[in-house]
């Protein structure tokens, strides 16, 4: 009897040799498990290499789990993350950099969607997206910013004008050719990288498949520090372009934080004025439901889309404060 032929197995995927950078200040026990997803993804030839300090002991944490393609570089006060990203680059090895940050997760299927742009000769510079970390799941903030970036993604472009900094690669060439980190940039690295690989030719490919498990914001306090760091930061490195639009939220921002003031007014005048905040809740409501967000979530919406307002106007008390416009 003839034996039917065996099927043909696909090749395994290709796992190139890539060089992870990454700048941890104060991060405490994150930064162990980030280095211990990079050890566990047991990917051949790819090294780690951790520029780390702050006043707790992110910098011991980290020195302890050396090796196995992990170094550590000890960050100083004052370095700030570019750098940090500038000495980490001088140790490189390899031509495919990969960035990201302490508070992620690595994934072996993440990365391979990332990289695979690049490798087949599309790309010289992609980004992805990213996802909470498994231990954020079911609250009720981080589900918030999850299901917003849900319909974001889901519309995004082939192409983007800016990069996520925990989930980006580039090869070396066009690192070199945006700069090499350079120049100090103390806020907003991220999109200062993006701009100068746009100035050097190089379009930046959007992987939206791919999404790195990353520390999502989970209270309002560090919800509204990053939401103003991130508005102020479109301020500071491309204001020409982005002040009309953050004008209309700042403008927005001023109706919808003294919504229940409207109602006390007479008619139709209060109910005109209340428009635009019930305009933003319609908005966050049509992204929940988009997301998939929880029923927790969405009975918060109300209260986050509060917190969405008082962080544009935080951002924009930031950026004409000279001293607060250079924070981080």
């Amino acid at each position: 009897m003839q034996q039917a032929p065996a099927t043909a197995q696909p090749d395994p995927p290709t796992l190139p040799p890539f060089t992870a950078l990454v700048a941890a200040w104060g991060e405490g026990p994150q930064v162990e498990a980030h280095i211990e997803s990079f050890k566990a993804m047991r990917w051949p030839g790819a090294e780690l290499i951790v520029v780390a300090g702050g006043k707790d002991d992110t910098y011991a944490r980290a020195k302890a789990l050396e090796g196995d393609g992990v170094r550590v570089l000890e960050q100083r006060p004052g370095m700030g993350k570019q750098r940090s990203l500038r000495e980490a680059l001088k140790h490189a090895r390899h031509d495919l950099i990969f960035l990201t940050d302490a508070d992620c997760l690595f994934e072996r299927e993440v990365l391979q969607k990332l990289f695979a742009p690049i490798v087949e000769g599309r790309y010289q510079a992609v980004t992805g997206g990213s996802r909470p970390l498994p231990s954020q799941a079911g609250n009720p903030l981080a589900d918030y910013e999850r299901a917003r970036e849900v319909t974001f993604f889901a519309n995004h472009p082939a192409e983007s004008d800016g990069i996520l900094g925990r989930n980006a690669a580039l090869t070396r060439r066009a690192l070199e050719q945006a700069g090499n980190f350079a120049e100090d940039v103390p806020t907003g690295t991220d999109y200062h990288l993006a701009k100068k690989l746009l100035q050097a030719g190089h379009k930046i490919g959007f992987v939206r498949e791919s999404l790195i498990p990353s520390e999502y914001p989970d209270t309002a306090r560090s919800y509204l520090q990053r939401r103003r760091r991130w508005v102020k930061n479109l301020l500071v490195h491309d204001p020409r372009k982005n002040r009309a639009a953050l004008a209309q939220s700042a403008a927005l921002a001023a109706l919808v934080l003294p919504a229940p003031v409207w109602l006390l007014l007479p008619k139709p005048l209060g109910w005109v004025l209340l428009l635009p905040a019930l305009a933003a809740l319609a908005l966050r409501y049509r992204d929940m439901l988009r997301g998939g967000a929880s029923l927790r979530t969405l009975l918060r919406v109300p209260y986050f889309t509060v917190l969405d307002q008082i962080g544009v106007l935080g951002a924009l008390w930031d950026y004409y404060d000279p001293k607060r416009r250079r924070k981080w």
